[in-house]
């Protein structure tokens, strides 16, 4: 069952009536130009290495001629010294950088794949016969769109139900991709979804979870591999640009926009300051057969990305930023053999809030960022049994071998829909402090834990279908991260600690009247770790080592289950 979103004329003249960008928007540069505009002297102070040179494969591979050559006055990036032009005046930047968005593009291109996914769903549609709940008659279809009696939390495998994200993603990539802000991207990934669940799947329950993985978890994904497909066609070297297409929907669609002289996606960054890697190394820790440690291989994409230009260089900022200030994104591999033991999957987005930066010609000073973010985050267990792995049918009873202990791997999925986020960094010459903190209000799909061992003794059967076909349950909670870091070229030390809690939702099951046992469930995983970091002479490349600790918490009627698992890594990091 693909993913959803919603009735395109309604969310379409929704995106209409939202602005583009903020006109009191002003950025970091503009404000301190215009307020040292007085003092020539502290103007060259501060801009001494400062650098906005546009420096993306695009524009040093681009004739620039007449109208397109700009005067060079000071530089303005780790790569000023390649060919590419610079713009000093930030009024200039802004509008050749300001592109406009092209929502009637984004609209169609959305609609297309909804079509032609719907298309092959009804064709398709007997696999999904277990999901009918109601018929194409005006009483049915009138609770469906006139009332809440059709919102329910589905019954479908948790393979399925995770990965309507990776859907919601590119539903919200379609609009950023064109131009879109976010706050109006995240409607084309929630109304995909809506559209999905109303119009598609007509013979189904609207799903809950599907509306908040697809259209929130989307946006917190689309808006992190936007970034990545961004910083990729803005940093030097052919094989970066050809990373970029990692994103192709960037690539696509700015080759459809034109240049007017800029590419829609150029973006300033300040390449000193991101990390963007990839990791392969060998991973210490239990397998889904085995309870002690093991040899694994591991291996990690990550990326951690600050768009404001000037964040971490020298000056003075106090600012409101309403566009995605910082994003993060961290994919993993862990393989035991040809096995592959672990997938992780996770996000994060700081779209709203306030930076202020005060940093001496001296590298003495701090960068502050606090407002309002949203988090994602997936992990999933190699499954031992074809029902855990959602290759079950829940009407194939025999399928599910009701009458055995249940042999469910551990999974979760958590999207953190919003809450208060803060990042600070402490410089004092060739030595940085960082410490960041969240908290948010979370929603998530939870493997329950304890059911294996309540299972022993009690009959699972009559309980939520997902909890005995699928060893998962929707829940709410709070979900709560701290990470403190300390560096001193060519080393860095991190710390970090995560924790989450959560308990079952009640009375919304989409068979809820099938169930005998509808008893509250709850489960809650610490994460803790500490981190080393050596760069070596080499180029772009680290010695990496960590500790980590996984402690789980779960309980199902009177049975509680703890498990802790160690977590040891050691391999090679390379900076793209």
């Amino acid at each position: 069952m693909p993913r959803k979103l919603i009735i395109s004329i309604l969310f379409l003249s929704l995106t209409l009536s939202l602005p583009a960008k903020s006109p009191g928007q002003v950025s970091a540069s503009e404000h301190h130009l215009q307020n040292q505009s007085a003092s020539e002297e502290g103007l060259s102070k501060w801009v001494k290495d400062f650098d906005l040179t546009l420096s993306s494969f695009y524009l040093r591979s681009k004739s620039l001629s007449g109208q397109n050559e700009f005067d060079l006055s000071f530089k303005l990036s780790p790569f000023s010294t390649l060919a590419g032009f610079v713009i000093t005046d930030p009024v200039e930047l802004e509008r050749l950088t300001g592109q406009q968005p092209n929502r009637p593009r984004a609209t169609i291109e959305l609609m297309t794949l909804l079509t032609i996914s719907g298309i092959d769903y009804w064709n398709t549609y007997s696999k999904f016969l277990e999901d009918w709940q109601y018929r194409p008659v005006w009483r049915d279809q009138k609770k469906r769109f006139f009332s809440f009696q059709a919102y329910r939390f589905d019954h479908n495998s948790f393979r399925l139900n995770w990965r309507h994200s990776l859907a919601g993603m590119i539903y919200y990539e379609l609009a950023r991709s064109n131009n879109l802000p976010w706050w109006n991207s995240l409607l084309y990934s929630v109304g995909g979804s809506l559209y999905w669940e109303y119009i598609v799947e007509w013979r189904e329950v609207i799903s809950i979870s599907d509306n908040i993985t697809t259209g929130f978890g989307g946006y917190i994904l689309g808006e992190s591999w936007f970034q990545i497909g961004r910083y990729f066609f803005n940093s030097p070297g052919k094989i970066k640009s050809y990373l970029s297409w990692l994103n192709p929907l960037n690539r696509i669609n700015g080759w459809l926009e034109g240049d007017q002289p800029l590419n829609p996606h150029f973006h300033p960054f300040n390449y000193q300051v991101q990390d963007v890697f990839l990791f392969f190394g060998y991973r210490n820790s239990p397998t889904s057969t085995s309870s002690g440690n093991v040899g694994n291989v591991f291996f990690k994409f990550g990326s951690e990305i600050f768009t404001e230009p000037v964040y971490g260089l020298p000056g003075k900022v106090n600012e409101t930023f309403i566009s995605p200030i910082y994003t993060n994104l961290d994919f993993s591999l862990t393989y035991h053999g040809q096995n592959r033991e672990e997938l992780e999957l996770q996000a994060r987005v700081i779209p709203w809030g306030n930076f202020v930066q005060k940093i001496d010609e001296n590298k003495k000073g701090y960068s502050l960022i606090y407002g309002l973010g949203s988090a994602f985050h997936t992990y999933v267990k190699r499954p031992v049994t074809d029902y855990d792995a959602g290759n079950v049918r829940i009407t194939d009873t025999a399928g599910f071998h009701f009458e055995e202990p249940r042999n469910f791997r551990d999974k979760m999925c958590s999207v953190n829909l919003v809450g208060p986020v803060v990042d600070s960094t402490y410089y004092d010459r060739d030595w940085s402090f960082r410490f960041s903190g969240e908290a948010y209000f979370s929603f998530g799909l939870v493997n329950a834990l304890a059911l294996n061992k309540y299972s022993l003794d009690h009959d699972v059967q009559g309980m939520k279908t997902t909890v005995t076909c699928y060893g998962y349950y929707y829940a709410l909670g709070p979900a709560l991260t701290a990470r403190a870091e300390i560096a001193h070229s060519p080393f860095r030390l991190s710390g970090f600690a995560s924790y989450v809690y959560y308990r079952s939702i009640q009375g919304l099951a989409e068979l809820q009247y099938e169930m005998t046992d509808d008893s509250v469930l709850k489960d809650s995983r610490w994460h803790t770790g500490l981190e080393l970091q050596w760069r070596l002479p080499i180029d772009n490349l680290s010695l990496f080592s960590s500790i980590e600790w996984v402690r789980r918490w779960g309980i199902v009627h009177e049975v509680t289950e703890r498990t802790l698992e160690k977590r040891y890594y050691l391999g090679l990091k390379y900076n793209l």
